[in-house]
């Protein structure tokens, strides 16, 4: 075990001045607080934060830092308390412990609901100060690698989840890939041991068939370089077992069909340099198509720079070469970490550049949105997406997101306000669906209105954990008010059809486990109360089979939280129609035609569109169009929805051939009359071969 001076010595050699008192203070007081403790391998406990605290150190981490590697547990696993540890050495230390420091002392429902808490704690304490990550990745670290002593198979597993699901995607986020790769491997064994057993058993045989092959490579890179007078360091390295499955389950593939498991990287001074290289790879080697990536010009939401290109070298092999400057490749191995510098014993830049991190930005919002711990949890995941892709606001700024994300996960993570009030959106000039899935290189304007807001419908298409918590938050916001007026309209309605004059006084609220009317409405409108069982209560129901002209108007709801339009028959205005009270969910609307209807078992609801059938409102309608691959066959179908008094609110290619074209259009228009005029009148077009509404 590393004793206080080897530790000191370890730190006072990147930083100096290091106060090595007060180091080795905390190792003597977290040895006394540790006491006896062991280890599941038969340890002694201080064995593991003396590990801890010299992986930070090698990571070259200030002394806060090193010493919270020390401290880290004692909170967690002994009796010492926190205004113990602050009075000791410091809020800052005491703060950094804590953070760490998982909930031990509280007793939740379930274990998932504890690990969400601790999550939530943790990702809290991140976003005050990263060091905290640092800390927990050298923490998890160290426990990963004693994995195997832990005689539980479902607690290895959990463990090994946990290092997958959380802290390797945590890891990459902060581009501590040295440690991302170590983890992610130890938990993959743990996971699946037998594809790991046959990776690894593929990499050997690979090893013995071409003992050669990578120092012959690499000379061969260093000759080209040389001839060109590139100065350039190169290396070779095989690819990490968990790596190669992870692209193995990403292409769908067997072992047998991963070619590119071996990496080059080549080193050189300069960005210049960089791009030199890149011109002698790729004049003296054949390119494969498709697998070049420059994430100098654009980095990676880690920070991550390199450029990396795939080329077939000796026996026609594929090699990938990754070209960076000594300072990219730092960055690439630490990370976040690389930014503790020290210059005569002062700390010359701690500073996190925001722009590089901004997904912490991201955590933050979601922190704020979201509602209770899983819920983080589950959102927080999303932001840890490894692919990414790059589109461009109409003022050039680059904005990174995960790989699927659409234009509501763009608006929002410009700004959650901008977000909120997207209406529509261009991507390369072309209006487009908000659903739209973006791709590297669009360009991509939000439209906006004061009067739009987050819907329902947006959650089952967006990727990013921002966008999901702002888009819950909303719903939340609308939700308690929604269930609650219809829950009152449905009151109303129950007391028409038992031709009972509404009195409020009449609902014994409190027999159906409800503290108040409005609990009462809330729980009726969210379907938890039956609205037969409300007539029963009334007095006299008993003779209310008479039913009285009375419905429900749908006017007085928005879409998507309280009232929902079945996705079975699409029901737009003018249709004749019918709600079924479904619970959780709230009021469904179906055409009465539908044939679902008569399969959900409750009572059909009235429903009407308006107060007064003469008020002129708008709706919407997707109509599938077939017309003729001409010229002018666009401006004819747009040209016949206009001159008929409709607007073209969307407009998408759903297939295209030589001579035919099929449109899906949603239009507004009045009512399903006009609807029916604007369909007929598209039909006597001779460029038009087939109308259709969904």
């Amino acid at each position: 075990m590393l004793t206080s001076s080897e530790l000191i010595q370890m730190v006072q050699a990147y930083d100096p001045c290091a106060n090595a008192t007060l180091i080795r203070k905390a190792y003597i007081f977290a040895m006394e607080a540790h006491g006896m403790q062991k280890r599941a391998s038969g340890s002694p406990y201080f064995y593991h934060p003396v590990k801890v605290a010299s992986i930070l150190a090698n990571l070259h981490m200030d002394v806060t830092t090193v010493i919270t590697g020390l401290l880290h547990d004692v909170l967690e696993d002994t009796n010492v308390s926190f205004e113990e540890l602050e009075e000791i050495f410091g809020s800052e230390i005491a703060f950094l412990v804590e953070g760490v420091s998982k909930l031990s002392q509280i007793q939740y429902s379930s274990a998932q609901t504890k690990q969400a808490e601790n999550y939530r704690k943790f990702l809290m304490a991140i976003t005050h100060d990263i060091r905290v990550l640092i800390v927990k990745l050298a923490d998890r670290l160290h426990n990963i690698r004693t994995l195997s002593y832990i005689k539980s198979v479902e607690k290895r597993r959990r463990i090994a989840i946990e290092t997958l699901d959380l802290y390797a995607p945590l890891a990459e986020r902060v581009g501590m890939n040295a440690i991302k790769d170590e983890i992610s491997d130890i938990a993959f064994c743990a996971l699946h041991p037998n594809e790991y057993r046959a990776i690894s058993t593929r990499l050997e045989q690979i090893r013995t068939r071409d003992n050669n092959f990578i120092q012959n490579t690499i000379l061969e890179l260093q000759k080209v370089f040389n001839e060109q007078s590139i100065p350039a360091a190169v290396s070779g390295r095989e690819k990490t077992p968990y790596s190669i499955w992870k692209k193995m389950q990403k292409r769908n593939v067997g072992l047998d069909q991963i070619y590119d498991i071996m990496a080059f990287r080549v080193i050189v001074k300069t960005i210049p340099q960089c791009y030199a290289a890149l011109g002698v790879i790729h004049t003296n080697f054949r390119i494969m198509p498709g697998r070049f990536k420059d994430y100098i010009s654009i980095p990676k939401l880690n920070n991550y720079k390199s450029i990396h290109t795939t080329v077939l070298g000796l026996f026609n092999q594929p090699l990938e070469v990754q070209i960076r400057t000594d300072e990219m490749h730092k960055m690439a191995e630490e990370g976040i970490a690389a930014h503790w510098s020290y210059k005569n014993g002062d700390i010359v830049s701690k500073e996190i550049d925001s722009q590089n991190y901004s997904w912490i930005k991201s955590i933050i919002t979601i922190l704020k949105n979201s509602s209770d711990s899983n819920e983080i949890l589950n959102n927080s995941k999303l932001e840890m997406f490894d692919d990414e892709v790059f589109s461009f606001t109409s003022n050039g700024d680059l904005i990174t997101l995960p790989k699927g994300a659409t234009a509501v996960d763009f608006a929002y993570a410009i700004h959650t306000d901008l977000g909120n009030t997207c209406i529509g959106v261009k991507i390369n000039n072309k209006l487009a669906p908000l659903k739209t899935i973006l791709k590297n290189g669009d360009r991509v304007d939000i439209l906006t209105s004061p009067y739009q807001h987050p819907e329902a419908s947006w959650e089952d298409f967006v990727v990013t954990g921002k966008a999901r918590s702002c888009i819950r938050r909303f719903i939340r916001s609308q939700e308690k008010g929604e269930f609650v007026a219809l829950g009152l309209q449905l009151a109303r309605y129950v007391f028409a059809n038992a031709n009972i004059e509404f009195n409020e006084d009449l609902i014994l609220y409190k027999n159906f486990c409800c503290d108040s009317t409005n609990t009462f409405y809330h729980n009726l409108g969210k379907g938890h109360i039956s609205l037969r069982r409300l007539q029963l209560s009334l007095p006299d129901s008993s003779n209310t089979s008479q039913l009285k002209d009375t419905a429900i108007c749908l006017i007085d709801f928005a879409p998507g939280i309280a009232v929902h339009f079945s996705k079975c028959c699409r029901p737009i205005l003018g249709d004749k129609i019918v709600g079924v009270l479904q619970k959780e969910k709230g009021l469904v609307i179906h055409q009465t035609t539908c044939g679902v209807i008569n399969d959900q078992g409750e009572p059909f609801i009235k429903v009407k569109w308006n107060q007064d059938d003469n008020v002129e409102t708008s709706i919407m309608a997707r109509l599938q169009i077939v017309m003729t691959n001409h010229k002018d066959s666009f401006a004819v179908v747009t040209n016949v929805i206009s001159s008929n008094g409709a607007n073209i609110s969307n407009l998408k290619i759903e297939h295209r051939s030589t001579e035919f074209f099929s449109l899906l259009i949603d239009i507004t228009c009045t009512d399903i009359a006009h609807l029916g005029e604007i369909q007929a009148a598209l039909r006597t077009c001779s460029k038009v071969k087939s109308v259709k509404r969904l």
